[in-house]
């Protein structure tokens, strides 16, 4: 258990230190983090369906205007840690990655105010000449920060928290389980419904039943639909008929 803390707190600072978003933006995302969390905690298995979950409710995440509606990272992290080391149902790994993701957003704002203390040293490095201090100003305290505000508590909830969470898991009534299965179930909805809103144009609509129908009527797996879309946004790209205009208007 000792090991899978260890690393579980690397991945927890890793997906929420900045750098590693210029690598791949895939370390915000939960089907990539949680599998990582997984796959360090060894159940890979069920953490890949925790993290499905968890990343469905959150299809239609976005930060706009720096207004934050959760932290993406700690709730896959988090989430998925929780869900294993319980042993609950993978469909409640979302109603243990809501709570981490609002508290989430806390640590975000503590994470960037105390990371303005960075840039102002930099600056300064910059105006005396000294570039490489200047750089590794940028990397090296954020990546401590991110550690300590993240990384240490993932490391504290998998190295002590198998046997408190299987306890606070049995205190639970069975209603109340129920009743957060429920909730788990609607927020993939919920995801889904706000993809839906950023996707809310008439020309792309179309393309959004039509993956359904393939799916649920036609039983194609992902492989095959993914290749029919690429087909198809190739042959529209270059036709350029996401481009026209109705006939009767002008063309600008």
């Amino acid at each position: 258990m000792l090991l899978s803390a260890i690393l579980v707190a690397i991945i927890s600072t890793v997906c929420n230190w900045w750098p590693s978003h210029l690598i791949t933006r895939s370390w915000l995302y939960p089907i990539w983090s949680g599998f990582l969390v997984a796959l360090a905690m060894g159940e890979p298995l069920m953490g890949m369906q925790a993290a499905a979950y968890i990343n469905l409710a959150y299809l239609g995440w976005i930060t706009a205007g720096g207004t934050m509606p959760g932290n993406l990272p700690v709730a896959a992290v988090f989430g998925t840690a929780m869900t294993i080391l319980s042993g609950a149902d993978p469909s409640l790994a979302v109603t243990f990655a809501v709570p981490f993701s609002l508290f989430g957003i806390l640590t975000f704002q503590l994470t960037m105010s105390i990371n303005a203390l960075w840039v102002h040293q930099a600056e300064k490095f910059l105006d005396n000449g000294n570039i490489r201090a200047m750089r590794m100003m940028n990397y090296v305290p954020s990546g401590i920060l991110n550690f300590v505000i993240t990384g240490i508590p993932a490391f504290i909830l998998v190295y002590f928290g198998a046997e408190p969470m299987q306890n606070l898991l049995n205190m639970i009534p069975d209603s109340f389980v129920t009743a957060m299965q429920v909730v788990g179930a609607i927020m993939p909805a919920l995801g889904i419904a706000m993809l839906i809103s950023f996707m809310g144009n008439k020309k792309i609509m179309p393309f959004f039943f039509l993956g359904f129908i393939l799916a649920v009527y036609l039983k194609l797996d992902v492989m095959a639909i993914t290749a029919i879309a690429a087909i198809l946004g190739f042959v529209f790209y270059n036709t350029g008929f996401l481009d026209m205009k109705p006939a009767g208007k002008e063309q600008s």
